[in-house]
């Protein structure tokens, strides 16, 4: 007998690998029908379907229960109707009608869909799911529930494997201490980062806080960086004060024991206790310290205090001190004369008590002006003087005492021309002073509602029960 020549041994070798290759996927494609009560043969459209009912059936690594299935033979879709069930290593899924395209192992997913993945439940009613990518877009709502809250969107996609997700379209989260709202959001819970974008809205009741801006990043280390048209609007613990900050950006940053702020790009502070501008801001809640840093300016009812760095001391909401270092200039309109006194020097500190000014100290260099007035509470020349040190004393807001080391000073006699004098260094500028915001801030969205947007599926209430026992 002739032995095989090397093409042809070859040619062997092909064909076993192919009907070896096709035998792999023809074992793949088969369909496992565990029970079915009626089972029909029907032709639709001249193509040949099997029609099965009341059948529970394995496809792909998944079982299937439903109350009827149809098998189109000839091209690998399978769809199911009512009362479904799909259970798979990762998943389950219940829906009222399935289309199931065995090549792509998609599946498009109608009426009430319920996807649970470990502690996460979906809802959502046009729902189209890739068991191979793992990969759920939801096409007309979805509803998004874990033991942190839950989330809702017109439109979202959902990456079981990465545990991220995509939502579109009146994005809203809802917890029991806080609620935010956006037009878009991304979440990777496994890094537990969440980025909202576009008329981004948040409430924190725990803190008595809202945010809002254009963008929002928040991660698990409780930091959250708003970026374009930030405003924080903070209630105090007692509810006695309310402290607005607006900028271009703000960086929050949570700890066990300590709140951090920045603020960065047109700072702007209002409080019933002060009101500021500058460049750039830093808060700490331990300290209640405001830091304003580059050309910043702040004001205490009609004190204007500016100078190339301020710090704001609070005390349980009160202030208690005001101080700028580095040639610094405080400015007062009196309410009476209608004239600026004005006191400068390198370091230029302003005491409180119970909010109301007590005293102001300013050394080295003090340079001070300070206008007076007679018995019928009109203008009568003025003080001017230089010294090491000076400190002022103030009772009911009102200045009580002045108390200078060596000084060179005199008197000014009242004449036309002194409305008008100023300092070096004097500005007073009314005109950009941070005025109390007309809040505006509030929810665009009606409420979370607490229940899913459908009545549940019967086999699903049937898998809850099952999960209490």
């Amino acid at each position: 007998m002739k032995k095989p020549n090397l093409i042809s041994r070859l040619y062997l070798l092909t064909l076993a690998i192919s009907l070896l290759y096709f035998a792999s996927v023809s074992a793949q494609n088969v369909i496992q029908i565990d029970t079915a009560g009626v089972v029909n043969m029907d032709t639709i459209e001249g193509e040949e379907v099997q029609k099965l009912y009341d059948v529970r059936l394995f496809i792909d690594g998944m079982a299937m229960v439903s109350d009827s299935v149809w098998r189109f033979l000839n091209r690998g879709e399978t769809r199911a109707f009512g009362n479904i069930q799909i259970d798979t290593d990762e998943e389950t899924i219940w829906a009222d009608t399935l289309y199931y395209f065995k090549n792509q192992e998609l599946s498009y997913l109608r009426g009430r869909v319920v996807i649970v993945q470990d502690s996460t439940t979906l809802f959502g009613e046009s729902v189209d799911y890739s068991f191979l990518t793992k990969i759920a877009t939801f096409n007309s709502g979805i509803r998004l529930e874990d033991q942190d809250g839950t989330l809702v969107a017109l439109q979202g996609i959902y990456f079981q494997q990465q545990d991220s997700a995509i939502f579109r379209q009146q994005v809203q989260l809802s917890d029991s201490a806080q609620y935010a709202e956006g037009d878009s959001l991304f979440i990777n819970r496994k890094k537990e980062l969440l980025q909202m974008h576009s008329n981004m809205f948040v409430a924190d009741s725990t803190n008595n806080a809202i945010l809002t801006g254009d963008y929002l990043e928040a991660d698990s280390t409780g930091r959250r960086y708003v970026d374009g048209n930030a405003y924080l609007r903070k209630i105090s613990s007692d509810t006695t004060d309310t402290t607005h900050i607006n900028s271009k950006e703000l960086l929050m940053l949570e700890t066990d024991s300590t709140d951090y702020i920045r603020g960065y790009g047109n700072v702007r502070v209002w409080s019933t206790k002060f009101s500021s501008v500058s460049d750039t801001l830093l808060y700490n809640s331990t300290t209640e310290q405001f830091q304003l840093i580059q050309e910043p300016k702040a004001w205490h009812k009609d004190i204007q205090l500016t100078g190339p760095y301020i710090s704001v001391q609070l005390d349980s909401s009160d202030i208690k001190q005001l101080k700028s270092y580095q040639g610094a200039i405080a400015v007062e309109k009196d309410s009476l004369t209608e004239r600026f006194h004005q006191i400068k020097g390198d370091t230029l500190t302003a005491y409180f008590t119970e909010g109301e000014i007590s005293s102001i100290q300013i050394f080295p260099n003090s340079h001070v002006l300070y206008h007076l007035a007679d018995e019928n509470d009109k203008a009568d020349g003025a003080v001017e003087y230089t010294s090491p040190k000076t400190t002022m004393t103030f009772g009911n807001g009102s200045l009580a005492r002045v108390k200078a080391g060596q000084n060179k000073g005199y008197y000014i006699p009242e004449n036309e021309k002194l409305a008008d004098r100023t300092l070096e260094g004097f500005t007073w500028d009314p005109q950009i002073r941070p005025q109390k915001p007309i809040t505006k801030a509030r929810p665009r969205f009606p409420q979370v509602p607490k229940e899913p947007p459908f009545e549940l599926p019967r086999r699903y209430l049937e898998f809850l029960l099952g999960k209490k026992e």
